[in-house]
Protein backbone atom coordinates (compact mmCIF):
# COMPACT_ATOMS: atom_id res chain seq x y z
CA UNK A 1 0.00 0.00 0.00
CA UNK A 2 1.64 3.26 -1.03
CA UNK A 3 -2.02 5.84 -0.58
CA UNK A 4 -3.94 5.42 1.56
CA UNK A 5 -7.06 8.38 1.62
CA UNK A 6 -7.76 10.74 4.85
CA UNK A 7 -11.16 12.17 3.77
CA UNK A 8 -10.62 13.82 0.66
CA UNK A 9 -6.86 13.94 1.10
CA UNK A 10 -4.62 11.32 -0.64
CA UNK A 11 -1.47 10.35 1.93
CA UNK A 12 1.89 8.58 0.03
CA UNK A 13 2.62 6.08 3.01
CA UNK A 14 5.60 3.73 3.12
CA UNK A 15 5.09 0.70 5.52
CA UNK A 16 7.63 -2.01 5.77
CA UNK A 17 9.21 -4.42 8.16
CA UNK A 18 6.99 -6.53 10.37
CA UNK A 19 7.05 -6.34 14.49
CA UNK A 20 5.96 -3.15 16.70
CA UNK A 21 4.85 -0.41 14.24
CA UNK A 22 7.26 2.46 14.53
CA UNK A 23 5.78 5.53 12.46
CA UNK A 24 8.23 8.27 11.56
CA UNK A 25 7.02 12.07 10.80
CA UNK A 26 9.14 14.13 9.11
CA UNK A 27 10.36 18.35 8.69
CA UNK A 28 9.28 20.86 6.92
CA UNK A 29 10.43 20.60 3.26
CA UNK A 30 12.09 17.47 3.16
CA UNK A 31 9.13 14.48 3.00
CA UNK A 32 9.20 10.72 4.34
CA UNK A 33 11.94 10.30 1.72
CA UNK A 34 14.60 11.79 4.68
CA UNK A 35 14.07 8.66 6.51
CA UNK A 36 15.53 6.43 4.05
CA UNK A 37 18.37 5.72 6.68
CA UNK A 38 16.46 4.97 9.94
CA UNK A 39 13.91 2.59 7.82
CA UNK A 40 17.18 0.63 6.73
CA UNK A 41 18.12 0.20 10.40
CA UNK A 42 14.42 -0.23 11.85
CA UNK A 43 12.94 -2.65 8.96
CA UNK A 44 14.63 -5.95 10.41
CA UNK A 45 12.94 -5.11 13.70
CA UNK A 46 10.10 -3.29 13.26
CA UNK A 47 7.00 -2.46 11.06
CA UNK A 48 7.96 0.81 10.08
CA UNK A 49 5.57 4.05 8.72
CA UNK A 50 6.75 6.82 7.09
CA UNK A 51 4.55 9.07 5.37
CA UNK A 52 4.37 12.44 3.21
CA UNK A 53 2.54 14.96 5.61
CA UNK A 54 -0.41 17.16 3.44
CA UNK A 55 1.53 19.66 1.08
CA UNK A 56 4.79 17.76 1.29
CA UNK A 57 6.54 14.73 -0.99
CA UNK A 58 3.70 13.08 -2.91
CA UNK A 59 0.71 13.85 -0.60
CA UNK A 60 -2.03 16.20 -2.11
CA UNK A 61 -0.75 19.31 -1.48
CA UNK A 62 -4.51 21.45 -0.89
CA UNK A 63 -4.53 24.47 -2.82
CA UNK A 64 -6.33 26.61 -0.13
CA UNK A 65 -4.91 27.96 3.45
CA UNK A 66 -7.74 26.93 5.09
CA UNK A 67 -6.23 23.05 5.00
CA UNK A 68 -3.46 23.80 6.78
CA UNK A 69 -3.15 24.05 10.40
CA UNK A 70 -1.96 22.02 13.28
CA UNK A 71 -5.06 20.51 13.64
CA UNK A 72 -4.97 18.66 10.33
CA UNK A 73 -1.62 17.50 10.54
CA UNK A 74 -2.41 15.90 13.97
CA UNK A 75 -5.71 14.19 12.33
CA UNK A 76 -3.68 12.93 9.40
CA UNK A 77 -1.76 11.17 11.74
CA UNK A 78 -4.98 9.54 13.27
CA UNK A 79 -6.10 8.85 9.89
CA UNK A 80 -2.88 7.04 8.49
CA UNK A 81 -3.05 5.12 11.63
CA UNK A 82 -6.79 3.93 11.74
CA UNK A 83 -6.26 3.40 7.97
CA UNK A 84 -3.43 1.36 8.33
CA UNK A 85 -5.20 -0.76 11.19
CA UNK A 86 -2.60 0.36 13.47
CA UNK A 87 -4.23 0.39 16.88
CA UNK A 88 -0.72 1.22 18.92
CA UNK A 89 2.31 2.81 17.58
CA UNK A 90 5.63 4.29 18.58
CA UNK A 91 5.65 7.63 17.36
CA UNK A 92 8.90 9.75 16.19
CA UNK A 93 8.31 13.48 15.36
CA UNK A 94 11.17 15.51 14.07
CA UNK A 95 11.12 19.60 13.82
CA UNK A 96 7.83 20.07 12.11
CA UNK A 97 6.34 16.37 12.76
CA UNK A 98 6.89 17.33 16.02
CA UNK A 99 3.91 18.77 16.59
CA UNK A 100 1.06 16.12 15.86
CA UNK A 101 3.67 13.58 17.55
CA UNK A 102 2.89 15.58 20.95
CA UNK A 103 -0.70 16.28 19.94
CA UNK A 104 -1.76 12.70 19.82
CA UNK A 105 0.57 11.33 22.50
CA UNK A 106 -1.63 14.40 24.80
CA UNK A 107 -5.01 13.90 23.69
CA UNK A 108 -4.90 10.11 22.71
CA UNK A 109 -2.27 8.39 25.18
CA UNK A 110 -3.62 4.87 24.22
CA UNK A 111 -2.58 4.77 21.10
CA UNK A 112 1.10 6.02 21.55
CA UNK A 113 3.55 3.09 23.26
CA UNK A 114 6.53 5.39 23.00
CA UNK A 115 7.51 9.08 22.19
CA UNK A 116 10.39 10.49 20.14
CA UNK A 117 11.01 14.23 19.42
CA UNK A 118 13.77 14.81 17.64
CA UNK A 119 14.93 18.75 17.27
CA UNK A 120 11.84 19.69 18.13
CA UNK A 121 10.99 23.56 18.89
CA UNK A 122 13.32 25.32 16.43
CA UNK A 123 12.93 28.95 17.45
CA UNK A 124 10.81 28.44 19.99
CA UNK A 125 12.52 30.91 22.25
CA UNK A 126 11.98 33.63 19.96
CA UNK A 127 8.93 32.92 17.79
CA UNK A 128 9.13 36.53 16.38
CA UNK A 129 12.36 35.66 14.44
CA UNK A 130 10.48 32.00 13.17
CA UNK A 131 7.71 34.39 11.90
CA UNK A 132 9.97 36.46 9.92
CA UNK A 133 11.61 34.33 8.50
CA UNK A 134 8.40 32.25 7.28
CA UNK A 135 7.10 35.70 5.70
CA UNK A 136 10.61 35.67 4.07
CA UNK A 137 10.10 32.32 2.28
CA UNK A 138 6.32 32.79 1.51
CA UNK A 139 7.46 36.12 0.10
CA UNK A 140 9.97 34.17 -2.33
CA UNK A 141 7.69 31.41 -3.27
CA UNK A 142 4.63 34.20 -4.00
CA UNK A 143 7.46 35.81 -6.67
CA UNK A 144 8.12 32.49 -8.00
CA UNK A 145 11.57 32.83 -7.10
CA UNK A 146 12.50 29.39 -6.35
CA UNK A 147 15.95 29.01 -6.76
CA UNK A 148 16.37 32.27 -4.56
CA UNK A 149 13.98 30.37 -1.79
CA UNK A 150 16.07 27.14 -2.27
CA UNK A 151 19.58 29.13 -1.67
CA UNK A 152 17.66 31.12 1.47
CA UNK A 153 16.65 28.05 2.88
CA UNK A 154 20.16 25.92 2.65
CA UNK A 155 21.64 29.12 4.59
CA UNK A 156 19.13 29.06 7.16
CA UNK A 157 19.59 27.82 11.11
CA UNK A 158 17.78 24.71 10.17
CA UNK A 159 19.55 23.36 7.41
CA UNK A 160 23.22 25.07 6.72
CA UNK A 161 25.24 22.49 9.12
CA UNK A 162 24.39 19.59 7.13
CA UNK A 163 24.25 21.79 3.41
CA UNK A 164 27.89 23.17 4.34
CA UNK A 165 29.54 19.48 4.70
CA UNK A 166 29.81 18.78 1.17
CA UNK A 167 28.40 19.24 -2.14
CA UNK A 168 26.30 15.89 -2.35
CA UNK A 169 24.71 16.56 0.69
CA UNK A 170 23.81 20.48 -0.11
CA UNK A 171 22.62 18.89 -3.71
CA UNK A 172 20.74 16.39 -1.48
CA UNK A 173 18.86 18.55 0.51
CA UNK A 174 18.38 20.83 -2.45
CA UNK A 175 16.25 18.12 -3.80
CA UNK A 176 13.80 17.84 -0.73
CA UNK A 177 13.32 21.35 -0.84
CA UNK A 178 12.61 21.21 -4.71
CA UNK A 179 10.07 17.92 -4.22
CA UNK A 180 7.63 19.89 -1.73
CA UNK A 181 4.71 21.50 -3.91
CA UNK A 182 5.54 25.16 -3.79
CA UNK A 183 1.83 25.74 -2.52
CA UNK A 184 2.20 22.68 0.42
CA UNK A 185 5.31 24.88 1.50
CA UNK A 186 3.74 27.95 1.14
CA UNK A 187 0.67 27.04 3.40
CA UNK A 188 2.68 24.99 5.53
CA UNK A 189 4.98 28.08 6.78
CA UNK A 190 2.44 30.30 6.61
CA UNK A 191 -0.98 28.61 8.55
CA UNK A 192 1.53 26.22 10.44
CA UNK A 193 5.06 27.32 11.37
CA UNK A 194 4.13 31.11 11.75
CA UNK A 195 1.07 30.12 13.71
CA UNK A 196 2.10 27.70 15.97
CA UNK A 197 2.70 27.56 19.85
CA UNK A 198 5.90 28.05 21.32
CA UNK A 199 6.54 24.79 23.34
CA UNK A 200 7.48 27.17 26.20
CA UNK A 201 3.73 28.08 26.41
CA UNK A 202 2.47 23.93 26.93
CA UNK A 203 4.19 23.43 29.97
CA UNK A 204 1.26 21.92 31.46
CA UNK A 205 0.25 19.53 28.75
CA UNK A 206 3.90 18.75 28.87
CA UNK A 207 3.86 18.31 32.34
CA UNK A 208 0.65 15.65 31.66
CA UNK A 209 2.25 13.45 29.67
CA UNK A 210 2.30 10.06 30.46
CA UNK A 211 4.28 8.44 27.76
CA UNK A 212 7.67 7.17 27.91
CA UNK A 213 9.56 9.67 25.51
CA UNK A 214 12.98 10.16 24.22
CA UNK A 215 14.00 13.91 23.24
CA UNK A 216 16.88 13.86 20.89
CA UNK A 217 18.54 17.33 19.94
CA UNK A 218 22.11 17.82 17.36
CA UNK A 219 24.89 19.20 19.65
CA UNK A 220 25.09 22.11 17.30
CA UNK A 221 21.26 22.68 17.06
CA UNK A 222 20.97 25.71 18.56
CA UNK A 223 17.55 26.68 17.02
CA UNK A 224 16.18 23.97 19.49
CA UNK A 225 18.78 23.72 22.35
CA UNK A 226 16.59 25.23 24.55
CA UNK A 227 13.36 23.74 23.38
CA UNK A 228 14.98 20.65 23.64
CA UNK A 229 16.05 21.39 27.50
CA UNK A 230 12.44 22.23 28.22
CA UNK A 231 11.00 19.20 26.82
CA UNK A 232 13.67 16.93 28.48
CA UNK A 233 13.25 18.45 31.95
CA UNK A 234 9.09 18.86 31.57
CA UNK A 235 7.85 15.54 30.43
CA UNK A 236 7.97 12.99 33.23
CA UNK A 237 10.58 10.77 33.17
CA UNK A 238 11.47 11.97 29.78
CA UNK A 239 15.41 11.16 28.83
CA UNK A 240 17.26 13.51 26.81
CA UNK A 241 19.46 12.19 24.17
CA UNK A 242 22.15 14.47 21.89
CA UNK A 243 23.86 13.67 19.01
CA UNK A 244 26.88 14.24 18.49
CA UNK A 245 28.61 16.19 15.40
CA UNK A 246 24.98 17.21 14.12
CA UNK A 247 23.13 20.41 14.00
CA UNK A 248 19.35 20.36 13.21
CA UNK A 249 19.28 17.60 10.84
CA UNK A 250 20.48 15.13 12.66
CA UNK A 251 18.84 12.05 11.08
CA UNK A 252 20.59 12.75 8.38
CA UNK A 253 23.81 14.16 9.34
CA UNK A 254 24.23 10.97 11.66
CA UNK A 255 22.07 8.66 11.09
CA UNK A 256 24.14 5.80 12.66
CA UNK A 257 23.62 7.56 16.25
CA UNK A 258 20.28 8.65 15.77
CA UNK A 259 18.99 5.00 14.62
CA UNK A 260 21.22 3.62 17.54
CA UNK A 261 19.39 5.63 19.55
CA UNK A 262 15.94 5.09 18.53
CA UNK A 263 16.64 0.97 18.53
CA UNK A 264 18.35 1.31 22.28
CA UNK A 265 15.22 3.45 23.30
CA UNK A 266 12.11 1.37 20.94
CA UNK A 267 14.02 -1.77 22.61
Amino acid sequence: MDRVRIGNLAVSVSDVGTGSPVVLLHGLACGKRMWFHQIRALRTRFRVIAYDQRGHGLTDAPPNATDYSAADLARDLVGVLDALKVERAAIVGFSLGGGPALALAASRPERVSRLVLADVGAGADDPVKIETLARQWVSLIDQGKIDDLVCEMLRSELFKFYARRNMRRRDHMAALFRATPPVGLRFTLSEILAKRKSVFRLTGPLKSLQVPTLVVVGEYDYVCSKAARLLGQTIPNASLKVIKGSGHMSPLEQPAAFSAALCEFLG
